[in-house]
């Protein structure tokens, strides 16, 4: 079982933005932190400005936060920035022989287990907040200054 970097990447956009909330941070900057290409960080701007989580300022560059932490959850960006439902996290191999009787049934015994599982994980992601992130983020460093280029 494995969720996409997607979710994890786009938390860390969040944090960024709450904790550099006075300076202006572009997706180079942003992605400097996260390691990766400025573009995938535009894409997941995106989606997250569509979710009505963040403004992106066009032109001179930057992004903000436009929800609260405490109302953005772990889940509420998953379905932002990832497309791949819960439901097949758990994955299921694509062959089993219809000429066997586990074989035909197993799709149907493993569903309901399956179901669960991703339930749980879905209530779990429900519950825990960028709030909680941050102040744990918090917990953890004091940073002072800049992010260092």
């Amino acid at each position: 079982m494995r969720i996409s970097t997607k979710c994890s990447i786009a938390l860390h956009l969040l944090v960024l933005l709450d904790v550099f909330h006075d300076e202006k941070l572009t997706s180079d900057i942003l992605a400097m932190s996260i390691g990766c290409n400025p573009v995938v960080v535009r894409n997941l701007l995106g989606s997250l400005r569509k979710a009505g989580i963040v403004k992106v300022q066009r032109g001179t560059g930057g992004a903000y936060l436009i929800a609260a932490p405490e109302d953005i959850t772990i889940w509420t960006v998953y379905q932002a920035v990832d497309t791949v439902p819960l439901e097949v996290l758990v994955g299921m191999h694509p062959n089993p022989s219809m000429k066997c009787p586990v074989g035909r049934n197993i799709g149907g015994l493993l569903e309901k287990p399956y179901s669960m599982i991703a339930d749980s994980i879905r209530e779990t992601m429900s519950k825990y907040t960028l709030k909680q992130i941050i102040n744990d983020y918090h917990a953890l460093n004091q940073i002072e200054g800049k992010i260092q280029e």
